[in-house]
């Protein structure tokens, strides 16, 4: 797994930097962060086609959850950079290690449950995480403030990129830590889970969710508007 916790840390400490450095390509979305995860980490070629639907699914129910403020993931300052990247990482590494244990269950829905879950969780703790560099950035703004007004170019610019590496390290070492705990505690559980994982309850989780999902998401961004029942019939 080394070489893989290597590209997950990367992409990690990219996108924390991305939403944070100013120019936010939207690359930080859940959604496109699952993705990017999926496409570095290689279950095998026994298990590609899973590891093409996992993210895709993992990475849309988290941008449809992470989008509302009234979710309680949503109601600190979580951090949604990086929840897609150990989402995805979580779940195609546990199911490439757990094939033997957990019967491959509704097309790989278990595994889309798993992601989910793991962003969700890496959302909230990674805003405690990054809790750290706000704090930094509380001081770097008044500093900031001083160079500008003293006409100080070199200062604010070296400034600004120590800002930068501090987030890109932070997201890194929290993407690497993450995945590794999630995959951790899912090589742990789920074994002695598997009664409970046959494919009708599997089914009954992945519903809930998108069901959840569909529900943040009509609140965050259609509720309200005219024409609301065919935004939602589309």
């Amino acid at each position: 797994m080394i070489l893989e916790m290597l590209k997950v840390s990367v992409l990690g400490g990219t996108l924390a930097a991305d939403r944070s450095a100013g120019w936010n390509f939207m690359l930080s979305q859940p959604i496109v962060g699952a993705c990017l995860a999926g496409a570095l980490v290689h279950p095998g070629a026994h298990w590609e086609l899973y590891a093409l639907r996992i993210p895709i699914g993992v990475g849309a129910i988290l941008q449809l959850l992470l989008t509302d403020a009234s979710l309680p993931a949503a109601q600190r300052q979580h951090d949604t950079a990086t929840a897609g990247v150990v989402g995805s990482t979580v779940s195609i590494l546990a199911m490439s290690r757990l094939h033997g244990a957990l019967p491959a269950t509704a097309g790989g829905a278990l595994w889309v449950v798993v992601g989910v879950v793991a962003g969700l969780l890496a959302a909230i703790a990674g805003g405690w995480v990054l809790g750290f560099h706000r704090r930094r950035n509380v001081a770097d703004t008044r500093r900031a403030t001083e160079l500008a007004t003293e006409g100080d170019a070199g200062g604010f610019a070296l400034l600004y990129c120590g800002g930068l590496l501090r987030v890109f390290l932070l997201g890194a070492l929290w993407s690497w830590a993450a995945s590794l705990a999630g995959v951790a505690a899912c090589l742990w559980a789920l074994p002695r889970l598997a009664p409970l994982l046959g494919a009708r309850d599997v089914g009954i989780l992945f519903a809930g969710l998108l069901g959840c999902g569909l529900a943040a998401a009509w609140h965050a961004h259609v509720r309200g508007r005219p024409g609301a029942p065919r935004w939602a019939a589309l």
